[in-house]
């Protein structure tokens, strides 16, 4: 009977690692850290634009085209009162160029996150928990910067599905790009 429990146990935790291995590769990746001139701060507010394109399918495969031309883009640093994987959070935040949707793009530790307030909606995907050390699969990001500002570059490269509190979905679809111009100085 032992051998049997045993036996049964490990199947179990063979096929939990197996069903949820896989599923999770699917949107997360190791992070390696940020690059950005702000990863340092503890807390600042700095404004900026936002500029690109998303392009995003609703759960009727109904596609809309988002457009950023010069909107409102900032950059929110929040302290870590804690410290456990980074001093601070790190919010950009933007509006589309009709200012009826918002985007967020989070960073902490080596972890991301990413949401759109859609038709009224909150849709997230957020790798911002635990060990705090995976990214968004399909979210390339890099930073560039001059002595005025700081450029973060968002590219979608596949398919990434958000979920919002009611188990609705939308996806951002690939060739969808932002680009935050943040200000150095506050």
């Amino acid at each position: 009977m032992t051998k049997s429990r045993t036996l049964l146990a490990s199947l179990l935790i063979f096929i939990s690692l197996q069903c949820f291995g896989q599923q999770y590769s699917e949107y997360a990746i190791d992070g390696n850290g940020f690059d950005s001139v702000f990863q340092d701060l503890e807390t600042g507010s700095f404004s900026g634009t936002l500029n690109g394109i998303l392009i995003v399918k609703d759960s009727e495969n109904k596609k809309s085209l988002l457009d950023f031309q010069g909107s409102y883009g900032k950059l929110e640093i929040e302290k870590d009162e804690h410290e456990v994987y980074d001093l601070s959070y790190k919010k950009y935040i933007g509006k589309t160029t009709s200012g009826k949707t918002e985007i967020k793009y989070q960073t902490y530790g080596s972890a991301n996150s990413f949401g759109i307030e859609f038709k009224g909606q909150f849709y997230e995907l957020s790798l911002i928990d635990g060990a705090c050390d995976l990214i968004i699969n399909g979210l390339e990001y890099s930073y560039e910067s001059e002595k005025n500002a700081e450029y973060l570059i968002i590219r979608i490269t596949k398919e990434i599905r958000l979920k919002n509190p009611y188990r609705k979905s939308i996806s951002v679809l690939p060739n969808s790009t932002l680009i935050f111009a943040i200000k150095r100085n506050k």
